[in-house]
């Protein structure tokens, strides 16, 4: 849809003086009672007034995306690409907030993704600055967007994602989006070019205050108050205002280390807030940004609270258990997971980089859809993915929406396969996957394009070409290998498609690409005398088997060395990849064991050291929010509690209830909530026997296997059975 379909002809405008956040207003008459609605969009974000009310519980709108086409040649390493772009609109009810007789609009912008002229890796991403387009339609007549809605610089003299906001209340007109207030420093605005995009109504859902938590005061630092929030999050402190003219200043981290009087060191992300009291006992927040931290330290005020904001997907499972590396690593993983869920993209971090990277998002995309509810959120993320494919080669970048970013060709821009797949596996949705099939073929295209000889070797010129990544100690699996490994894996998926799909011609010569790639990987990578691939560095054997590479000595090699090594030894994706085929393996004990590990390089030992979300290295370098290791939590509902679905089901059609019973886990219970309902499992082991109650929605057909036995049941049911 074109800027003119979605606004019915409206002007986009901006404010005449130079603002980073400008300040809109606009009167007109309506009837009480009268229907009405509001399209609106205001680029980057937006919070919308009518009558002094705010419309809405939602923040950080719209949805970010690819907005428009820029010029990209100053990104860290070009991009020629040529990528798709849209921009996503608001559409709200605004009848019970119109009165009789004259009503008022009123708008605040902020840079949002759109004006982002600062951030650590990238420098000047922006698209433009702040503009607004909006048509109220209601009964009595349509107001549209124009010159005659009344601009004003602002009181925000500086908004960024990264680095935080600065307020000034004294500069705040009075009466700005109050109804019959005459606000001084307004005039009209400036009549601008609609950005050339496709327009349309954001579906996914927005930021919201989800939560609040209390923070607790542990000390002072550098002469400010230092304040502990109890856990790893994402929003801000709220303070309330003094006399007019007061400075507060409120600056956030991750990481406090010290106790000592001369030991204390907070360690910044760069994210700083300040605001200048007008007096009033109005809240002090930022209006458009979040921040990742779990400490923050603060002058000139003491906080009211802590306000958890994140995009609105529910949780919609649990497990519990009498491991507590895996109750730590479900709940770590799910604070985590939600922690970088924002504007409908799922981030790698929520403070340094922010950004949809692909690597990440596909490595936990089944996670995400599986334990949260999350269905519009991962399809909007589809399209931006989709949209950052380049139409004439098929590359897909490494951050969705695209904001620069480093990575690799399999390991990232494999989400335009990984993620619909997944998608449709998780909600049975097949006019998507066959949206999505013709961009798959394209980008397994352009992976054979950059490969020789069955290998993949390169992505673009001057530009990243990872294989794994965050591994313990320095990368040594082979690029190359990882890549490769990938691109087969895809294939094999694509292939899937098509017979889901009934186009199997379409992906008929696949076959034969997938054996030319088996025979590189074999010939550059086997060792026949040690039985491995690479020596198995860093788990490179795991991801040859998992592709059919390798034999049963292969498979014996594997086991054998984590049963000695006991933890990981691992990057993002041979973690994902290790445990997943073990699973499949039948290798359920070893699986749970590097699971619930409690050695240097595990899920325990971030816990041991305090952590309340997974790390970005093992180590806890870095950044201490990434949620990327956590793609495995997937295996504690798929496995230990036993909810699997067979090949031919998508959307929990059926599902099969085989629950993996081991040792050092007596007890686990768990649910998760699906397309058809809800699905839960409570076990607990006593001796050689071990009682399962299964519940399954009568809308799901559900089967209980164990040892070759198999029950149909629907509803609730106890099973009795020997391990």
């Amino acid at each position: 849809m074109t800027s003119i379909e979605m606004f019915k002809g409206a002007k986009w405008i901006e404010c005449t003086e130079e603002s980073e956040a400008p300040l809109f207003r606009k009167t007109f008459e309506a009837n009480a009672g009268e229907s009405a609605k509001i399209t609106i969009c205001g680029l980057g974000f937006f919070k919308l007034y009518i009558n002094g009310k705010k419309v809405s519980e939602d923040l950080l709108s719209p949805n970010a995306s690819n907005y428009s086409e820029r010029d990209t040649s100053a990104f860290e390493y070009p991009i020629k690409d040529k990528m798709a772009c849209r921009i996503y609109c608001m559409k709200y009810d605004i009848s019970s907030y119109l009165i009789e007789g004259e009503n008022t609009l009123a708008v605040m912008l902020g840079n949002g993704y759109y004006g982002q002229s600062k951030q650590h890796n990238e420098g000047n991403v922006a698209y433009g600055t702040p503009k607004l387009c909006y048509v109220i339609e209601k009964e009595s007549g349509n107001i549209l967007c124009d010159e005659t809605t009344l601009s004003h610089k602002g009181f925000i003299t500086e908004n960024n994602l990264y680095w935080g906001e600065r307020h000034n209340y004294t500069l705040l007109p009075e009466g700005f989006c109050k109804n019959g207030a005459a606000p001084s420093g307004f005039a009209n605005s400036r009549v601008i070019s609609a950005p050339e995009s496709d327009y349309y109504i954001q579906t996914s859902p927005s930021d919201k205050v989800i939560r609040s938590v209390e923070p607790k005061l542990i000390g002072t630092l550098d002469g400010m108050a230092l304040y502990d929030a109890g856990e790893n999050t994402v929003g801000y402190a709220v303070f309330k205002g003094g006399e007019k003219g007061k400075k507060i200043t409120v600056s956030y981290a991750e990481e406090y280390l010290g106790g000592q009087k001369d030991g204390m060191h907070f360690i910044e992300n760069y994210q700083t807030d300040e605001f200048i009291t007008d007096g009033s006992e109005r809240e002090y927040i930022p209006h458009f940004t979040w921040h990742g931290f779990r400490y923050f330290k603060v002058s000139g005020a003491e906080p009211v609270r802590v306000d958890v904001v994140h995009s609105d997907c529910p949780v919609t499972s649990s497990f519990e258990s009498d491991c507590e590396p895996l109750n730590w690593l479900y709940d770590a993983y799910i604070r985590t997971q939600l922690c970088n869920m924002h504007c409908g993209v799922p981030s790698d971090c929520p403070h340094r980089e922010r950004l949809g990277y692909t690597g990440d998002g596909q490595l936990c995309c089944e996670a995400g859809m599986m334990l949260l509810d999350s269905r519009e959120f991962y399809r909007k993320w589809l399209y931006d993915i989709s949209d950052c494919q380049c139409r004439l080669s098929g590359h897909v970048q490494h951050t969705a929406p695209f904001m620069g970013g480093g990575g690799g060709p399999a390991g990232w821009g494999g989400a335009i396969v990984e993620v619909p797949m997944k998608f449709y596996k998780t909600y049975g949705d097949k006019a998507l996957l066959a949206e999505f099939f013709p961009k798959m073929l394209h980008f397994l295209d352009y992976l054979e394009s950059r490969s020789e000889n069955g290998l993949v070797w390169r992505e673009e010129e001057k530009g990243w070409c990872l294989g794994d990544w965050c591994t313990p100690d320095s990368l040594k699996i082979p690029e190359t290998l990882v890549n490769t490994c990938l691109y087969i894996r895809f294939m094999q998926q694509t292939i899937q498609a098509a017979e889901i799909l009934g186009r199997q011609s379409e992906a008929a010569h696949l076959d034969e690409r997938i054996e030319k790639a088996k025979r590189a990987v074999t010939v550059a990578y086997y060792s026949p005398q040690e039985h491995t691939f690479c020596g198995d560095i860093q788990g490179a054997s795991c991801l040859a088997l998992r592709v059919g590479l390798g034999d049963e000595k292969v498979k014996q090699r594997v086991i054998e060395k984590y049963k000695k090594l006991g933890m990981f030894d691992t990057g993002i994706i041979a973690t994902e990849a290790l445990i997943g085929y073990l699973f499949e393996q039948g290798e359920n004990q070893l699986a749970f064991d590097l699971l619930s590990s409690k050695k240097e390089v595990s899920f325990a030992n971030m816990a041991a050291h305090g952590a309340t979300t997974i790390w970005e290295y093992w180590n806890g370098i870095e950044s201490r929010n990434h949620p990327m290791f956590g793609a495995v939590t997937k295996y504690l509902f798929l496995y230990l509690l036993g909810i699997r679905q067979p090949e031919s089901s998508a959307g929990y059609e059926k599902v099969i209830i085989s629950p993996c019973f081991v040792d050092g886990m007596n007890r686990a219970k768990g649910h998760i909530t699906t397309e058809r309902g809800v699905i839960s499992v409570e076990y607990e082991k006593i001796g050689s026997t071990a009682t399962v109650k299964a519940y399954a929605d009568p809308k799901i057909k559900a089967v209980f296997e164990h040892n070759g036995t198999r029950t149909e049941f629907s509803g609730e049911k106890t099973f009795t059975v020997e391990i």
